[in-house]
């Protein structure tokens, strides 16, 4: 997947990040509910989600009597990438992208 999109003046380019993780649903890809949204880290240190889905996914687009299928690509905050990372990553990936205490 390729996605470019400029959001407040600054570039988000799948091309260009890094990948940090994955997640895809456990619904078949014909099924409203199947998305694949991905986490990434830009060169210079932001955050985003990008992604693809169907009509009932943070991905659907807007049609006339409806929502269909689509894809996009969000920036998000520290926390809320932490967030994403902490539910589909490994501890090791975890660390290398975010500030880990011992507890």
């Amino acid at each position: 997947m390729n996605i470019s999109k400029i959001i407040d003046g600054l570039r988000y380019n799948t091309a260009t990040a890094e990948e940090i993780c994955s997640f895809e649903s456990e619904s078949g890809r014909g099924d409203f509910r199947h998305e694949v949204t991905t986490l990434y880290r830009t060169p210079r240190g932001r955050f985003f989600l990008a992604g693809r889905g169907g009509a009932m996914t943070r991905w659907a687009q807007p049609v006339q009597g409806g929502q269909s299928d689509g894809e996009g690509l969000h920036p998000v905050g520290t926390a809320q990438a932490r967030n994403f990372a902490e539910q589909h990553a490994d501890e090791d990936t975890i660390a290398r992208f975010f500030v880990v205490e011992e507890a």
